[in-house]
């Protein structure tokens, strides 16, 4: 009778656990060559898949970076059989996943984001039933990436995923596959760094049955990457050629061009209150100018036109982002990145787009200084925030007057919903916070199309993502005011409906006009200071100014909007870029 593989692999892994305990290294290693071989071969031949879930309601969707990173961290070090399966991919789906699962030796959801945590739950709860049907009890189901901020709460109701992984995961993956190939992963899970797990009793975690209790959960973090010049940030990458309703990364007469994204930087020096990218450290590490050569070669032997830079802020060290946007015309491509108002000029745009720059993105939040002191865009004393607070509004006009004057497309990014500080009489002190309202977020539409004069328009509603200052400050804040937990932290588990059930959570309000604004989903705690009503004003204003505008003569600024609300004429533009919109009620059947 001749064994399956994955019955061959699953037993190799409990001899070679078994052997490596009762023999040290030294001796391991001194055994005959072609035993040593076969051990070494079989060692690096566990199967791990990869998995990249789907993101709904976003206005960008692409393939999940954080899969051929991860892939050829593990390649690199010497295991074969990685396989990656990234479900924004149209020819597969999660039954294809449960079918290449059923041998897998290691299964990791990465790069996944807490929004995701509907289908991450649904989706691993499957996988876990199709090992249990194989016989496959000891195969580990882990998650990594944003949707790993402050998950206790859905690891305790949540038995058959078997760990997290929190921080940066190049150097970590490889420590647990290493452990995977041992046999010894569930006895050494504390030693690995960046997993966090409910405790273990035997083998596998039991759901806590107390609703309000959580099972004892062990944490830690994955130290940051000082050196990712190895690593090939599109190794086996499948291009996911989507459409979106923004020009750029196009050719003049409208084709889509072939656009990869890459990192040549981690790390930001920041600390904003609505994002989570500073907060574990601000230390900023730089790809080196020979492998960004390289790995732009090999994608332009693959066909690809344009880059885009999926760093922070570009222009945080111009020396370097100088030297970048060289490279990348001299390889052959254009180019976008982001970076932020107070970090870029009118010298350095010009020098972007003489290399190629096509497009440059930065998020204005809102132009009230109340708004940005709550927020914590800046660093420094409270009277040095409050100084950078006051002198914003003007370097966000001198900015967008720059793009359109150097040539490049400028989009104006807004947050409705935000808190906004009260300041006492000579302005020098925080005295307190409240809610934005409707008027205020209408001056910073007004402010934006009348003073700055941009290319594109886009909206978010404040969300609290898990790992930021907004969502996980206890007590009293500048956010307790708009937040729908009050005091008390939000956790992964507000967007997980089963969690929020569970736990009794207290939901954020659902409308379909939320989909007016970037990415805002079911099941998404959202700012309190929102409602229907206020979303359909402002984008109604927004949408006003704008045909005026146009009818004035002026440029006609583009909504970004998703393409399902214009398939289904919610929203509507003719030749000349005026937009109509549906009454309110029609957005409540969607």
């Amino acid at each position: 009778m001749v064994l399956n593989l994955s019955y061959q692999q699953n037993k190799f892994i409990q001899l070679f656990g078994f052997v490596q305990s009762m023999v040290d290294t030294q001796k391991l290693f001194s055994l005959p060559l072609t035993l040593k071989q076969a051990l070494t071969n079989h060692y690096y031949f566990i199967k791990i898949i990869l998995i990249g879930e789907y993101i709904k309601h976003r206005t960008f969707n692409g393939a999940n970076k954080a899969l051929p990173v991860l892939a050829s961290s593990l390649v690199n070090a010497g295991f074969n059989q990685v396989v990656q399966l990234d479900l924004e991919r149209d020819d597969l789906s999660i039954n294809d996943v449960l079918l290449e699962v059923q041998n897998a030796d290691l299964i990791i959801f990465a790069g996944c984001l807490t929004t995701q945590w509907q289908e991450i739950d649904a989706h691993s709860k499957k996988i876990f039933a199709t090992l249990m049907e194989y016989g496959r009890q000891n195969v580990p189901i882990l998650v990594g990436g944003y949707a790993t901020k402050s998950v206790e709460d859905i690891a305790s109701i949540t038995p058959w995923i078997t760990a997290f992984c929190d921080g940066e995961g190049e150097n970590s993956i490889v420590e647990i596959a290493h452990a995977v190939a041992k046999g010894n992963f569930h006895r050494n899970m504390k030693q690995l760094p960046g997993l966090c797990f409910t405790q273990i009793n035997q083998g596998f975690y039991c759901a806590n049955t107390d609703n309000n209790k959580l099972a004892n959960f062990y944490r830690s973090t994955a130290s940051r990457v000082t050196n990712f010049d190895e690593i090939d940030q599109n190794f086996g990458l499948r291009h996911i050629p989507k459409v979106h309703n923004m020009d750029i990364f196009k050719t003049k007469d409208g084709r889509q061009l072939k656009t990869a994204q890459m990192f040549t930087q981690r790390g930001c020096p920041w600390g904003c209150g609505f994002c989570n990218k500073s907060q574990e450290n601000n230390h900023v590490v730089r790809l080196s100018e020979t492998s960004f050569r390289r790995q732009l070669r090999q994608l332009k032997q693959r066909g690809y036109e344009a880059i885009y830079l999926d760093v922070d802020t570009f222009t945080a060290h111009p020396t370097a982002a100088k030297k970048e946007a060289e490279i990348l015309q001299q390889e052959g491509f254009v180019w976008g990145s982001n970076t932020r108002i107070d970090k870029i000029d009118y010298e350095q745009m010009c020098y972007l787009v003489k290399h190629k720059c096509v497009y440059m993105f930065f998020g204005v939040e809102h132009t009230l200084p109340e708004v940005s002191l709550a927020n914590h865009k800046f660093n420094g004393s409270i009277q040095s925030q409050i100084k950078q607070a006051l002198d914003y509004p003007a370097k966000i006009k001198q900015v967008f007057q720059d793009m359109n004057k150097a040539g490049l497309p400028s989009s104006y990014f807004l947050i409705l919903g935000l808190p906004k500080a009260k300041l006492n009489t000579d302005k020098t002190e925080i005295i307190g916070y409240e809610p934005t309202t409707l008027a205020d977020d209408l001056s910073a539409i007004r402010f934006g199309l009348e003073e700055c004069n941009p290319d594109f328009l886009n909206f978010n509603i404040l969300r609290f993502m898990p790992g930021s200052f907004a969502a996980d400050t206890p007590g009293n804040c500048s956010y307790t005011c708009v937040r729908p937990s009050g005091e008390k932290p939000i956790t992964a588990g507000y967007f997980l409906e089963r969690a929020v059930k569970h736990y009794g959570y207290s939901q954020s309000p659902t409308h379909g006009v939320y989909r007016l604004c970037e990415s805002v989903g079911r099941y998404q705690p959202i700012t309190t200071a929102i409602n229907p009503q206020r979303v359909y004003d402002t984008i109604c204003y927004a949408m006003q100014l704008i045909n005026a505008k146009i009818d004035a003569g002026g440029k006609a600024t583009k909504l970004f909007i998703d393409r399902d609300l214009l398939a289904l004429g919610l929203v509507s533009q003719d030749e000349q870029g005026r937009y109509a919109i549906a009454p309110l009620e029609d957005f409540a059947k969607i």
